[in-house]
């Protein structure tokens, strides 16, 4: 769910690249727009962004709702919240469909346009489906996006003070520039939840039924909270609970070691690789002793780098190579040449890593703000002082929030939540961003919840596309369908240096 500076940089990139929303998934109006105090709706023909083949284009609608900034204060500062929705197709629909993305800081909007698009037009035969923008995300007003960029040392390997050091004067510059002009605190799962209510107030329905990944799981769970009894059903996948913002260590090594024994099961890679995780324990230990220092060149401009590389770099490399599911089957091609002191391709994606970062005010606010409590604080100190992978995950968080000061929304927001409504919770075995023990966590709280777990699928579009049974089970559930609880991918094949 982390990685918030590239989900930043993702969205410039493409916003840059298309020019304007007409030449991403909203193609402009088809119709007249239709105001309804806060609501304006729009016909429009939404396409998928396939760049490469003819997109596809449909009719839907366009909305656009003012909320207050904080709802506590309704005749002070307005924002807007952004969705698409897609009719259904259903004689007699359920209450609505809200696709909350993850991130913070993804856009609904653009998960329908992309790979996912079968899938909400699948939904469709439920209930109208709504793609939904949360505030401070792509195509809501303000969308604020920090000035500049922050780059890491080069000449330094990865530590927690560092980043601090890196990170304050940029997040100092970000505050300073829009502090005047927005409350930033309010960009909060509390209040992000309220606009969900005043959603559902503007549509007229009497229910909805949300569906989260990832951190849209977490903002799902905080709507469930205050407004449970508006609430139809839910389907959670990658399940970030109240208290799932900070990562516990020894769930991110269980992934690990998960994937260790699908190495030694496929047979030519645990040739190649016998022994992962000693190898893994080994360098680290060299790196601990003695970072090492790399000479590499950028592939396209030429230009000449030299990176220290220490043990946290090595561990941040490995995470992130636990990625989805095709990311992993790379992991004995990409890991085999470090682990035997070979850092040159480590030391490129440094550099790419570490320089030129960008962030959205709204995925640094966001997480800052839910926080943790000090049982976990301290659990997650204990853990880090063994495990494999240390604690450096939540090392940049911390950082962050250091020089991000905002409203922490405190232990009662982070308790567990509580519901009768059925609840769909999806996991992957080897998702190391939100594992499947986050999902039974949340379970205890909903008597009439259900765990559907994906053996071997890991995080984003593997826990909705990874086997054509889990679009099935998800249709199943919302017609209130018994399920299968557990599907079982095909065994990971690793490429081979």
């Amino acid at each position: 769910m982390r990685a918030h500076p590239f989900i930043a940089l993702f969205f410039v990139v493409v916003l840059a690249a298309c020019g304007s929303a007409d030449d991403g998934p909203l193609r402009g109006p088809s119709g007249p727009a239709v105001v309804s105090g806060p609501l304006t709706l729009t016909p429009i023909r939404f396409a998928t962004t396939d760049y490469v083949f003819k997109p596809k284009v449909i009719d839907a609608e366009e909305g656009v709702l003012s909320v207050p900034e904080r709802h506590a204060k309704p005749d002070g500062r307005e924002i807007t919240v952004h969705f698409v929705r897609f009719k259904s197709k259903a004689s007699n629909p359920a209450p609505p469909i809200v696709y909350l993305a993850g991130g913070p800081g993804g856009s609904g909007t653009w998960s329908a346009s992309g790979d996912r698009f079968p899938l909400f037009q699948r939904m469709r035969d439920v209930a109208d489906v709504i793609a939904y923008d949360q505030r401070g995300t792509w195509s809501t007003e303000p969308y604020m996006i920090c000035p500049g960029s922050w780059s890491y040392p080069l000449d330094q390997p990865t530590n927690e003070a560092t980043y601090e050091q890196a990170l304050r004067p940029f997040l100092q510059e970000c505050r300073e520039t829009f502090v005047k002009t927005a409350d930033l605190s309010a960009y909060n799962s509390i209040e992000s939840a309220e606009d969900l209510e005043a959603l559902r107030i503007a549509l007229g329905a009497e229910k909805l039924t949300l569906w989260g990944i990832s951190y849209g799981t977490h903002l799902a769970l905080a709507y469930i909270r205050t407004h449970p009894d508006r609430v139809h059903r839910a389907i959670l996948a990658g399940v970030e609970g109240p208290d799932h913002t900070y990562k516990l260590p020894a769930r991110i090594d269980s992934v690990v070691h998960r994937v260790a024994e699908a190495i030694r099961a496929d047979k030519k890679a645990n040739r190649a690789m016998p022994d992962f995780i000693g190898a893994l324990k080994r360098s680290l230990a060299r790196l601990e002793k003695e970072p090492v220092t790399v000479e590499v060149t950028h592939p396209e401009t030429k230009e000449k780098f030299s990176v220290t590389i220490g043990p946290d770099d090595l561990r941040r490399g490995v995470y992130s190579a636990l990625g989805e599911r095709e990311d992993i089957e790379t992991l004995v091609q990409r890991a085999l040449p470090v682990l035997e002191g070979d850092y040159t391709e480590l030391a490129g994606s440094i550099v790419g890593s570490r320089r030129e970062n960008r962030n959205i005010v709204m995925s640094l606010s966001m997480d800052c703000a839910s926080g943790a409590t000090a049982a976990r604080r301290r659990t997650i100190e204990e853990q880090g002082r063994t495990a494999l992978l240390g604690d450096v995950i939540n090392a940049k968080l911390r950082a962050t929030c250091a020089g991000w000061p905002v409203e922490d929304l405190g232990d009662e927001y982070r308790s567990p939540v509580r519901g009768e409504m059925p609840v769909l919770f999806i996991s992957g075995t080897l998702d190391i961003k939100t594992p499947p023990e986050n999902a039974e966590d949340v379970l205890t709280g909903f008597p009439n919840g259900r765990h559907l777990v994906i053996d071997g699928g890991s995080h984003d579009d593997d826990l909705f596309l990874s086997s054509p049974k889990i679009a099935e089970a998800m249709i199943k559930f919302l017609r209130g369908e018994e399920i299968v609880e557990r599907v079982t991918l095909k065994p990971l094949r690793f490429k081979l240096p």
